[in-house]
């Protein structure tokens, strides 16, 4: 995660910060140092005052950038349903611009950072790693695991 920060990529650093985050995992002790570690990693994307700390970060950042996308649909969403297509004016309806211009910046700050292309190398080993994902567990496959490793009723070893 700390490598995704570096290079901008927060949609894949949330992606790993959300599995984590999940319930069979989280349930699960962690070292004390991994459990800070998490909780600061989770500081830069806490969704309290509609994300402040990912937006702060995210506006100081040079391309290029992976934003969060989840974010990004979100923002286009609220001022989809938030404000109308037209509006009533002397002239009768008319085209709501201010609505237009709000999502046209949405979408220009996302291109910005397109403008950079990264300048990294395959890794045979980081791909071999991910495997195309074909051994991912399913979310009943995960619970079963966390319940093997941490039966219910079980008192944590290293509370948070």
């Amino acid at each position: 995660m700390k490598h995704l920060r570096k290079l901008n990529n927060f949609n894949s650093y949330l992606s790993i910060l959300s599995g984590l985050d999940s319930a069979p995992l989280r349930r699960l002790d962690w070292q004390r140092n991994t459990a800070e570690a998490l909780e600061e990693y989770s500081s830069l994307i806490d969704s309290s005052s509609s994300f402040r700390a990912y937006r702060a970060a995210l506006a100081e950042v040079e391309p290029p950038c992976i934003p969060y996308l989840g974010l990004i649909l979100q923002d286009l969403t609220f001022v989809h349903l938030g404000n109308p297509d037209t509006v009533m004016t002397s002239q009768g309806s008319k085209v709501n611009f201010s609505k237009r211009w709000q999502q046209f910046n949405i979408l220009d700050t996302l291109r910005s950072y397109q403008q950079v292309p990264y300048s990294l190398q395959p890794d045979d080993d980081i791909t071999s790693f991910f495997n195309d994902f074909s051994d991912h567990l399913a979310e009943e496959a995960l619970w079963e695991l966390s319940l093997r490793l941490r039966p219910r009723n079980t008192p944590r070893a290293n509370q948070r």
